[in-house]
């Protein structure tokens, strides 16, 4: 039993320093936990930094051997900043860490490294021999370092130092120093939080309490301005609604109490009379509480004309006048006129009553008990009443004056309104008539006058209107028919225009039955109607319509004893999405009329995009034309004419060729037409004429052609428009040249329309001297009317006759019998078109003087001698 015993406190012994080891960590964990917890304690409940620092210590004391320490934290500007200090044996420390460079030190060498650091006094002195540290006279023993962390950042340093040559940290001291500065890192931005939060809340505290008073000061001003509106309102409600001048000044002296300090107030007014150079002072309101109501007066020197004169709102407070000026600034003096003590009031306040820039009275008010009853921003204030006053009085001044002259208008007003009652009878049966002749005027301007049709501007107004609604409702189907009728011309001509006017009426009732309700029907001029086909199935609705149309017009019409007959040629454009306008879809269909009539007459054209490429051909072909004529761009090529028995060269048919800059060269097949519908010929012609001109008078200078002739081709136009011949004779007059060694050729159109004078033209031309020559004769109607009746000497044979002499042996005796004819009427025979030798023979033997064709020579370029005149015309120029 003793030796068990022995064994247990021999074991117990051996287990002693474990367990006394065990007891020290148990008391330094129960330590640590302890400040930990009073570490995180000071952060929650400190919101100063300050004291938070100064609490710190008592924290470190009880985790550390030592409570000299300090914090270093960086700043804005990357640099360690010293935060805070406790080190009671080195003072200089503090002042030191404010200006030493950071680098040069153990706490800056720990920032760097980001390491924690353990330095002895002997490490230290070994460190400054180096030059890796700077010494400032410090004492301590030992030093120990620790980066503080936030995240992976080193935001500072951590630092103790010991001046107990026994007391030196260890191992432990360095790790529960970093357990420290990562709490210690948390807590310092716990508590800067905090009191960041703190700040912002003052400031926002302050900054609310000034925005408080702002708005109480607002609010006040908001108040005072809703008062003073409210006032002003009730003066303006008050001008109108008071009958009683007294009434009226009283209420308002009410009002603006309300507003100032208004027990005493009066209003002077100037009343100059008929006497414009004195003036007389009148108070017609005088509520005070010393001074009984003033009687009128001559103007003096109290303190209402200091008001007048200064014409501006006038505060006399203290013996000083401020004044307002217009552009509101404050002037002062010093108050300098004799008033009687007993009557002076203690503050005085008055405005300008102004009527178109001119004074005519003062609004004042008076305090007799406070010398500041009024300030100096009360100067704008009554300046606004005055303004809103004066208005007010000027208006009852207006109202008394309109209701003292309201009687006599009132009997002037009874005696006329039975004169306007009159008047007014009148007046509206002169409306009446005047609607009634704008309504006619209306439809005359929208309908023709003749067949009480819609005109044209009428029907384009629909048009466009179904253009619009078409692009709303692309599923709708119309059509515009475009129709002409034919001969419509010549029943004007022949039975005069009042059965032209009977024909049209008739043709507009007929149409009128083919047309459904809710079409159109429009005449846009002369023989020109359009019809608006709306609300269409399909195409077989346009053409039965079309149908009946032409049916209707090609019965026969009964216009003053005669039966006549038309035909109708109708041009259709059916609907689609890319007409623009109403104009586009008239010009197509118009386009299509035409290639109706083109196309014999009675019938009706769909339009498709190759007739606007026509159309747009022809605009061109006219466009380029000006331009040719304009530069110049044709030349003559000359078809010599010979005498088929003798076989020598008499002339030559001058033959227009247009050089095209792009097509090359073009014969008058090509372009004369339209040279023709535009009337640009006459313009060509006249360039023709000038040419051979100059041609023939080269030739004075060569024997060869010396009496040759030239013939050229003319349009009809000079022989039947005014003036036109006379230009022609001049122009060859001007040339100087011999008359008749031109041959002027015109063919039977000519002549077509206005016979007789163009026979008459012609026989002037003869008169002239120039020869005359029927071109194409055998190509049309060939009247021998021409032969004997015209002063023709020649007879141009068509190119078209001339080659059937070779199969028809019937034409060739029609050839012997102009022959024949031609020695009795005084013409020669000239053949066009001799292609072969075949022909020529045929044409010799029929008679057949002259003649001209490929086999004889083909038509070429001529050129031109120079002559003397344009040598020096060139010279000079």
């Amino acid at each position: 039993m003793t030796e068990l015993k022995a064994k247990e406190d021999i074991l117990a012994l051996r287990q002693l320093p474990k367990l006394k080891s065990l007891l020290k960590k148990y008391r330094q964990v129960k330590t640590m936990q302890s400040g930990l917890l009073q570490l995180s304690e000071l952060a929650s409940t400190v919101t100063d930094m300050a004291a938070f620092y100064a609490e710190l210590k008592s924290v470190i004391k009880t985790l550390l051997i030592t409570d000299s320490f300090h914090i270093t934290l960086i700043n804005s500007k990357d640099n360690l900043e010293l935060a805070h200090c406790h080190n009671p044996e080195e003072i200089r420390l503090h002042d030191h860490l404010k200006v030493a460079d950071w680098r040069k030190c153990l706490t800056g060498m720990v920032f760097e490294s980001e390491k924690p650091m353990h330095c002895s006094a002997k490490e230290r002195l070994a460190l400054a021999k180096s030059v890796d540290i700077f010494l400032y006279g410090s004492s301590c023993v030992d030093w120990l370092g620790v980066p503080l962390r936030r995240g992976s950042q080193v935001i500072g340093v951590l630092a103790l130092q010991s001046y107990d040559d026994k007391l030196y940290f260890d191992e432990y001291d360095c790790q529960l120093l970093e357990f420290i500065a990562l709490h210690l890192v948390t807590a310092i931005d716990r508590v800067r939080s905090r009191e960041l939060l703190e700040q912002s809340i003052l400031q926002r505290t302050e900054t609310l309490t000034e925005m408080n008073k702002q708005l109480q000061v607002e609010i006040a001003e908001r108040k005072k301005a809703v008062k003073m509106h409210k006032a002003l309102l009730s003066i303006s409600e008050i001008t109108a609604n008071s009958q009683d001048i007294d009434c009226f000044y009283r209420a308002i002296h009410q009002e603006i109490n309300t507003l100032l300090p208004a027990k005493n107030l009066y209003i002077a007014l100037l009343d100059t009379g008929d006497n414009k150079d004195s003036s007389i002072v009148t108070f017609p309101y005088y509520d005070d509480e010393k001074v009984h109501t003033p009687l009128p007066r001559m103007l003096g020197f109290g303190l209402t004309e200091l008001a007048m004169n200064a014409v501006a709102p006038t505060l006399i407070t203290e013996d000083e006048v401020f004044y307002l000026s217009e552009q509101g600034e404050i002037t002062s003096e010093a108050l300098t006129i004799d008033y009687p003590k007993n009557k002076m009031p203690q503050a005085w306040l008055a405005a300008p009553l102004m009527e178109d820039g001119k004074i005519f009275g003062i609004l004042a008010i008076q305090h007799y008990q406070d010398s500041q009853a009024y300030q100096q921003s009360d100067l704008t204030l009554i300046r606004f009443i005055s303004q809103h006053v004066d208005t007010a009085i000027l208006r009852k001044r207006s109202q008394a004056e309109i209701k003292k002259h309201h009687e006599k208008l009132e009997n002037t007003v009874n005696q006329r309104t039975q004169e306007l009652q009159a008047s007014n009878l009148n007046l509206r049966m002169q409306i009446d008539e005047r609607r009634k002749a704008e309504a006619q005027l209306y439809y005359e301007a929208h309908h023709d006058g003749l067949t009480k049709l819609p005109n044209r501007a009428m029907f384009s107004d629909r048009l466009s209107y179904a253009l619009r609604h078409l692009k709303r409702h692309p599923d709708q189907r119309f059509a515009v028919l475009f129709i002409d009728l034919d001969r419509f011309k010549m029943i004007n001509d022949t039975l005069g225009h009042h059965a032209g006017d009977e024909f049209l009426i008739e043709i507009a009732l007929r149409l009128q039955d083919c047309v459904r309700d809710n079409d159109i029907l429009a005449r846009l001029g002369g023989d020109e109607f359009v019809i608006l086909l709306d609300s269409l199935q399909c195409q077989y609705d346009i053409e039965e319509v079309a149908s009946r149309i032409i049916t209707a017009i090609a019965k026969p019409f009964s216009l003053g004893g005669h039966t006549l007959y038309s035909n109708a040629s109708i041009g259709i454009a059916q609907c689609s999405s890319h007409y623009k306008d109403s104009h586009e879809i008239l010009r197509d269909a118009d386009a299509a009329m035409y290639q109706a009539k083109n196309l014999g007459r009675g019938r009706y054209v769909f339009f498709d995009e190759s007739m606007r490429e026509k159309l747009i051909a022809s605009m061109t072909l006219e466009q380029e034309l000006r331009i040719a004529i304009t530069e110049s761009q044709f030349e003559l090529h000359y078809q010599q004419i010979s005498n088929l028995t003798l076989t020598n060269t008499i002339g030559f048919e001058a033959l227009l060729r247009w050089q095209h800059p792009t097509k090359g060269l073009l014969t008058p097949s090509e372009f004369l037409y339209m040279a023709e519908e535009t009337g640009m010929i006459l313009d060509i012609e006249a360039w023709v004429i000038k040419e051979v001109s100059q041609q023939l008078k080269s030739w004075q200078q060569n024997t060869e052609y010396f009496n040759a002739f030239i013939g050229i081709n003319l349009s009809g136009r000079h022989l039947v428009q005014a003036n036109q011949l006379n230009k022609l004779i001049k122009q060859i007059k001007d040339a100087a040249i011999e008359p008749h060694r031109l041959i002027l050729e015109f063919n039977e159109s000519a002549f077509a329309q206005q016979s007789e004078l163009a026979l008459k033209n012609l026989r002037r031309l003869k008169d002239f001297g120039v020869k005359l020559a029927l071109d194409d004769y055998g190509a049309g109607s060939s009247s021998l009317n021409f032969l004997h009746n015209y002063p023709f000497e020649f007879i141009k044979l068509d190119r078209s006759f001339v080659r059937t002499l070779n199969t028809n042996n019937k034409n060739l005796s029609l050839v012997k019998a102009l022959h024949d004819l031609g020695s009795n009427f005084g013409y020669h025979l000239v053949a066009e078109g001799i292609e072969s030798e075949e022909m020529l023979k045929k044409l010799q033997n029929a008679g057949c003087e002259f003649g001209q064709g490929f086999h004889i020579s083909r038509p070429i370029k001529m050129p031109r001698i120079i002559t003397e005149s344009e040598v020096i015309v060139k010279v000079s120029a």
